[in-house]
């Protein structure tokens, strides 16, 4: 998970499931603590009742402590039946013994029982309610009042019972809807979440975008929308152009360094070319003096090129490189080139062979396209060994012509093929400056051309098995 819509989808539902937990806890929390208070006020109201019961009724005490007592006296039995028809669990004790239970403590297990009433007698004025657990997992919450009914009975015991296993967290009616809605909420909330997430981070989109199209320095004169400077992504645009005009300035500098430098040196390199080949060429020239006299004419001949080279990149990059276009029939310019490299073949004892040649047009420079073919077929004669072969194409494949250049040559590495086209790159295998030697500035040139004919150079390689350039241009089609 890398991207930041991901991360944010995460981190939002995350955060979410957090405060709904939270929630959830401090509501059941709450729930639970307001049950046990209903609980307590039903018990406190049904000590109350047997209270007031007692308080009113003429025999007093005497009535809880024996059914005999009520033998005959209906006034006694009409307020024991009283007493048992209030709801839960019911004692009526004094310090020492209970003096009354009613029928829902009497029909508990004799364990529960005398738990319950143990309960009872732990009760004080200061605890006066209290949970009690019995065996039967029934929990109970007991309620303690503390009267003085007479002279007789001046400290009793009303105890009243609620269970409260039926108020339980799982049966309030709040924790299986939880359960349940709770992971839908989540899934809905991640879903809003990465929508609104895609929303928040379409500037950020756009602002790619926008970077991928002015990543070469061939196009730092575009810069990035700003419509304000009120939001994040705004400022960092601004921050981005600033950084974008320093370097177009720099890259521009750069370039007319180049172009002046070039241009600078070709004049003298000429006069030092001609100079050597005029001293070359007197009649009392020492045959020892030959031999340095050809290398520093080699030399300048190379640095010639090499400067030339550069003035043709330096004017590209500025856009001072008019291209002259005019309907071109590749066809014979491709027949020319196959000479040209069958020459070269020659010496080098390479077969240069053309498998095949579809009369194609296109507009564009002749000059330049005849640059950009010779180039590549001569590098792969170049960079083949005695005894390969070097094989030329140019198919028409529908909107596209294709000239295809394929040797058996050293070939190139897979990791060194990325940087074929950067300016004087070289791989290590070719890198000397001897009959192979070049300045590293051809397939440059030669992408440069493709691209200003709306064409693309695309490389194919294995070291040591050989490489195919092929270069593909839009075709001109006849009305």
């Amino acid at each position: 998970m890398t991207s930041i819509r991901s991360r944010l989808t995460v981190s939002y539902v995350l955060a979410l499931a957090g405060t709904l937990a939270v929630f959830a806890i401090v509501l059941l929390s709450a729930t639970e603590t307001s049950s046990m208070r209903t609980l307590q006020r039903r018990a406190d109201i049904v000590a109350d009742l047997a209270t007031t019961i007692l308080r009113q009724t003429n025999v007093g005490i005497a009535v809880v402590v024996t059914e005999d007592a009520l033998v005959g006296q209906p006034q006694e039995r009409s307020a024991r039946q009283l007493l048992d028809a209030l709801p839960g669990y019911l004692v009526v004790a004094d310090s020492a013994s209970v003096l009354y239970s009613n029928a829902a403590v009497n029909n508990l297990w004799d364990s529960d029982r005398r738990r319950f009433i143990n309960a009872v007698f732990n009760r004080s004025v200061e605890q006066p309610a209290s949970r009690v657990l019995l065996d039967s997992t029934q929990n109970v919450l007991i309620v303690a009042h503390f009267e003085s009914l007479s002279r007789e009975f001046p400290a009793m015991r009303i105890v009243a019972g609620e269970a409260i296993a039926d108020e339980g967290i799982t049966r309030s009616g709040l924790f299986f809807p939880m359960v349940i809605t709770m992971p839908l909420l989540l899934l809905l909330s991640a879903f809003i979440a990465w929508l609104m997430s895609s929303s928040a981070l379409q500037p950020v989109e756009r602002l790619i975008f926008d970077l991928a199209a002015i990543q070469d320095g061939r196009s730092l004169h575009r810069r990035l929308p700003v419509d304000s400077d009120e939001n994040e992504i705004d400022r960092l645009s601004s921050t981005i152009n600033a950084m974008v005009a320093r370097l177009e300035g720099s890259f521009a500098a750069l370039r007319r360094f180049t172009a002046d430098a070039s241009h600078e040196l070709k004049t003298p390199l000429t006069v030092l070319r001609a100079d050597i080949e005029r001293v070359m060429q007197s009649p009392g020239l020492a045959e020892d003096q030959l031999p340095p006299l050809e290398e520093a004419l080699a030399e300048t001949t190379r640095m010639a090129d090499l400067v030339d080279s550069l003035l043709t990149l330096a004017r590209a990059d500025e856009g001072r490189f008019d291209l002259h276009r005019e309907h071109v029939e590749l066809e014979p310019m491709v027949q020319e080139v196959l000479e040209t490299a069958q020459i070269l073949g020659e010496g080098a004892n390479v077969a240069v062979t053309l498998e095949r040649a579809d009369p194609v047009a296109i507009e564009g420079d002749p000059v330049r396209l005849r640059h950009l073919f010779l180039n590549l077929a001569t590098n792969a004669v170049k960079y083949t060994p005695a005894g390969g072969s070097v094989r030329i194409a140019l198919e028409d494949r529908g909107d596209h012509a294709a000239f295809v250049v394929q040797d058996t040559g050293v070939g190139i590495a897979a990791a060194d093929l990325p940087f074929i086209f950067d300016r004087f790159w070289r791989a290590d295998r070719v890198r000397s400056r001897g009959e192979r030697g070049g300045v590293g500035l051809g397939l440059s040139i030669a992408q440069w051309i493709a691209h200003a004919h709306g064409g693309f150079i695309s490389v194919g390689s294995r070291l040591g098995r050989g490489t195919t350039f092929t270069v593909t241009l839009p075709l001109t089609r006849p009305d």
